[in-house]
């Protein structure tokens, strides 16, 4: 999985633990009537799309990248490719959220050098081919 904000490009040193599958979601409501239902629906759509990514742990510095992107809150090019090559889609996304815990040694060398239960949100803007 990559990141570009069009300055660096960061290839994750760790896949997440679990993440949203990216298909289109179908945009619909319904109505309750006098007889009975009125179904709307406006088809589906990728733009919108929120993905969540999770690690149950994660490097500092992988941390400290992903809060770069985050604090710098413009949009990001996401390729969601899982062995290193270039996906054939990829997606221009905003981080809307960025949250994790210190993990107050046991992994690498020296307190803090990990984050645990980190969460970040990805929400899809446009799809780029």
């Amino acid at each position: 999985m990559i990141l570009n904000d069009g300055v660096t490009s960061y290839n994750f040193s760790l896949l997440p633990g679990s993440m949203t599958v990216i298909r289109k979601d179908k945009s619909c409501t319904a109505v309750q009537t006098y007889e009975g239902v009125a179904y709307f629906s406006w088809g589906t759509s990728i733009v919108g799309k929120e993905l969540s990514l999770s690690w149950n742990a994660m490097p500092a510095a992988m941390w400290s990248q992903l809060e770069t992107f985050f604090t710098a809150d413009a949009p990001l090019e996401f390729d969601p490719t899982l062995d290193g090559t270039p996906s054939a889609t990829t997606y221009t996304v905003e981080m809307t959220r960025l949250d994790g815990d210190y993990f107050l040694g046991g992994y690498g060398t020296g307190s803090g050098s990990w984050r645990q239960n980190v969460t970040m949100t990805l929400l899809i803007l446009s799809e780029v081919t």
